[in-house]
């Protein structure tokens, strides 16, 4: 026989068994090798516990509450007028609604530099948000105000865009400001091209290429590349890494979670997850880093604790949505679901609104079996809302168990 890893789905310890303790653990009495599973939480031939109540046992232990206590950030969607037409973008561009105003800004900037923090993040969103560069020209300017007066030290300023609208202005005020810059692509252009064109039809790649060496030569400058998995790039994506490291010079790259549309993923699981960690190694082998959802898996083994709430930053803080009509939105990656709105005045009266995306914890009973229950833990409330209901996309749970399989196989957290 040879040797075996295992993984406890609660307390996330790995062991690794060799040919002779496989072996010894097949026999009908308690060996040396049981006792010593045992003491990693490891049940083998015992009673089965409930899973799904002991990861609960072990969040409250552990003090992990699925309820943010703060904003500690905002994603302020400036416009959703946008120059490119991705067809898997999950906001709803070019709808004719009007861009936030300055008066809107200016509550939603106030309501954060208030939170009594040191640290504020601020992420111009859209559409495409330098089509309202004069919108970031002004809540820059007052969140530097509004951080003299509140006592605040430091505000982290990012700008997700296409890359293909890139002005001198700009360039000047992301440097004024330390932006750190993410230019969404998914790869070469026969790639990009699939589901990134201009309105007009037209490839926009040189044009983005062009910008992106425009960014690199200035070092105050944090770019970086957000690609998202798609049915374009998926059996590519160690292939696409390697273009946009070697080739654009882009040697950070935040792999986009899928999001389920109309009701189920559009991308095979099993696949992404396999994908995800051949193109992280890629990534390594070439002095870059590929940062993707398989992580948690990585940081649950390694730290063992659960991964499981990915709402939430560590401070148990989170990003959320500033939209227009001085609404928010708990759940930075849904603008519509009344499920996730509420009112700057909704949310100051009563900060216990923010739990409004906090998920379920395995809302099903298969999820209580799943290996991959500490760092999944089910579907997000905003998955549940997208696939209309608890039972997560299959995709879904292929997905998370890969990457548990994944990283256990990669020795991450063995004992």
């Amino acid at each position: 026989m040879r040797g075996l890893e295992t993984e406890g789905p609660v307390t996330l310890a790995c062991a690794y068994l060799d040919a002779e303790e496989s072996t010894d653990l097949l026999a009908g009495t308690p060996t040396p090798t049981h006792a010593a599973l045992a003491a990693l939480c490891f049940t083998p031939g015992g009673t089965a516990p409930d899973l799904r109540e002991a990861l609960l046992h072990r969040l409250h232990t552990l003090r992990i509450d699925p309820a943010p206590r703060r904003v500690s950030g905002l994603r302020i969607v400036l416009t959703d007028r946008c120059n490119i037409a991705c067809d898997y973008c999950f906001v709803q561009t070019n709808t004719g609604k009007a861009d936030m105003t300055e008066e809107e800004l200016t509550a939603g900037l106030t309501y954060l530099s208030n939170a009594g923090h040191e640290e504020v993040s601020i992420q111009w969103f859209g559409g495409e948000p330098t089509i309202r560069f004069d919108l970031m020209q002004f809540g820059d300017a007052l969140a530097d105000t509004l951080a003299r007066q509140h006592g605040v030290q430091r505000i982290r300023r990012t700008v997700v865009t296409n890359g293909a609208r890139l002005t001198d202005d700009m360039l000047r005020h992301f440097l004024a400001h330390d932006y750190g810059i993410g230019i969404s692509i998914d790869g070469p252009p026969a790639i990009n091209s699939a589901n990134r064109k201009l309105l007009g039809g037209q490839p926009a790649d040189d044009r983005i290429r062009s910008n992106i060496q425009r960014l690199l030569e200035h070092e105050g400058l944090h770019v970086g590349c957000n690609l998202t998995p798609t049915s374009a790039n998926i059996g590519r994506l160690g292939e696409t890494v390697a273009w946009i490291i070697d080739e654009l010079g882009l040697k950070f790259i935040y792999a986009n979670t899928p999001i389920p549309s109309a009701g189920k993923w559009k991308v095979d699981g099993s696949e992404l997850a396999r994908e995800l960690y051949e193109a992280r190694m890629v990534a390594l082998g070439r002095g870059g880093m590929l940062f993707s959802v398989l992580d948690r898996a990585f940081q649950a083994l390694d730290t063992r604790r659960p991964m499981l709430y990915d709402h939430m930053q560590g401070d148990q803080s989170i990003n959320a949505a500033l939209l227009t009509g001085n609404r928010v939105s708990v759940c930075d990656i849904n603008f519509d679901s009344d499920a996730f709105l509420y009112t700057l005045d909704q949310l100051r009266a009563d900060p216990s609104l923010l739990a409004g995306a906090a998920k379920t914890v395995a809302p099903i009973p298969a999820c209580g079996t799943c290996p991959a229950l500490a760092i999944c833990g089910g579907p997000s409330r905003n998955e549940q809302l997208l696939i209309g209901g608890n039972t997560p996309d299959p995709h879904m749970c292929d997905f998370y168990t890969g990457t548990v399989e994944i990283a256990v196989w990669d020795n991450t957290g063995v004992q």
